[in-house]
C-alpha cells in the first residue's frame, strides 16, 4: 500500500514511520549517524523553500519504503526512493517510483534526478529508465584534528561571522552573492533557481523552527558580500554536520575568498561548538575549484554518489 504523507499535517506516527525508513535505507557517509527522530519530525513539519511530496509504502502494515519529490521552483527537482533492506526485491521500490513519477507529472515536472551509491542503486536506476549524469563526492573533515591558519583576506576585504539570520544591512548583497551558485554544475541540464530575499528569510524561519541555526561567514568589501559559506548545526549535541552553500561572486573569484571564508567558518565552529567532531561536504566531481579548497582544509573523499536523471517525456 502506498499513501501520501503531508509532513506538515500528518500524525506523528506516520512521520516516525518515515524516519524508520530513512534510518535503515538512506545512504550516509561512513561514521555519519542517522539524525534523531525528534530532529527528523521537526524537519518534516518545516519543509522550507521547496515544494515537497512524500509517499510511504507499507507491506503487511509495516513501513517498507518511502519516496520524496522536492521541487525547487521547476528548474531543479530531486526525487528519492528508499526501501528498507528487509523489504527489497519485492517490488516496493518500483511502486514508490511509479507514485513519484505520477506525482511529478501532476505537478507538470518534465524531469528530476536522484543519486545512488551502490550497485543495487545503479540497477534500480537503470530499471527505472534513469540515465547517469554527473558524480558527486562526499568528503569529510575531522574538525577536532584539523590545523587551520588564521585566514588573511586581501586588502579592503573583511571577514564577518554570525549565527542565525543575516544582518539587515547585508541581506540584499548576501542574496546576490548566493545567486553566484547559478553557475554550479547541476545534473540533467537543470539549473539552480533564483534565490530571493523572501526565500532567504523563509529559509531562516525554517532553520529557527528546526532548531538548526546557520553559522555563517562572509567576505565583505564596502558593504557588499563577495563570498559566503555556512554550516547548519542543531541545538543538541551534533557530532556530525554538513556544510551549506559556498559561493563567490564572479568578479571576486581567484582571490582565495572561498578558502578564507571556509577556514574562518570552521575555526569559529570548532571554538563555539566543541561537540562537532566531523564536517561533511558534497561537490560535483568536476567542480575542481571547490574540491581544491576543501582538500586544502583537510576534507577527504569518503563516498561517491552518481546522479541519475529521469526524463518523463521519454519514459
Amino acid at each position: 500500500m502506498i499513501e501520501d504523507v503531508d509532513g506538515a499535517t500528518a500524525p506523528e506516527s506516520l512521520l516516525r514511520a518515515l524516519h524508520l525508513v530513512e534510518v535503515e535505507a538512506d545512504l550516509r557517509a561512513p561514521g555519519e549517524p542517522p539524525r534523531p527522530v525528534e530532529d527528523a519530525i521537526v524537519s518534516y513539519r518545516n519543509p522550507g523553500t521547496a515544494k515537497r511530496r512524500r509517499w510511504l509504502a507499507r507491506v503487511g502494515g509495516e513501513p517498507a519504503g518511502a519516496a520524496l519529490l522536492s521541487d525547487y521552483g521547476g528548474s531543479l527537482v530531486v526525487g528519492n526512493v528508499l526501501v528498507r533492506p528487509s523489504f527489497r526485491r519485492r517490488g516496493v521500490g518500483t511502486e514508490l517510483f511509479e507514485a513519484l513519477a505520477a506525482g511529478a507529472r501532476v505537478g507538470r515536472i518534465a524531469s528530476f534526478f536522484g543519486e545512488y551509491g551502490t550497485e543495487a542503486g545503479a540497477a534500480f536506476a537503470r530499471a527505472s529508465g534513469a540515465v547517469d549524469d554527473q558524480r558527486h563526492l562526499v568528503s569529510v573533515l575531522d574538525l577536532t584534528a584539523a590545523a587551520f591558519e588564521p585566514p588573511v583576506p586581501p586588502a579592503g576585504i573583511e571577514l564577518r561571522s554570525w549565527t542565525g539570520p543575516v544582518p539587515e544591512e547585508l541581506v540584499d548583497s548576501f542574496v546576490r552573492a548566493r545567486n553566484a551558485m547559478a553557475d554550479a554544475p547541476v545534473p540533467g541540464g537543470q539549473s539552480m533557481p533564483e534565490w530571493t530575499l523572501e526565500e532567504q528569510r523563509r529559509d531562516e524561519e525554517r532553520c529557527a523552527a528546526r532548531r538548526e541555526p546557520q553559522h555563517v561567514t562572509v567576505a565583505v568589501s564596502e558593504g557588499e558580500v563577495l563570498s559566503l559559506t555556512g554550516v547548519r548545526v542543531s541545538a543538541g549535541p551534533a557530532p556530525f554536520v554538513r556544510t551549506d552553500d559556498t559561493a563567490t561572486v564572479p568578479d571576486a573569484r581567484g582571490q582565495g575568498l572561498a578558502l578564507a571564508v571556509k577556514t574562518e567558518n570552521l575555526r569559529r565552529l570548532r571554538a563555539e561548538r566543541p561537540d562537532v567532531a566531523k564536517v561533511a561536504t558534497k561537490n560535483a566531481e568536476h567542480n575542481a575549484a571547490m574540491r581544491a579548497v576543501n582538500a586544502k582544509l583537510g576534507f577527504e573523499p569518503v563516498l561517491i554518489l552518481t546522479t541519475a536523471v529521469v526524463d518523463l517525456n521519454h519514459g
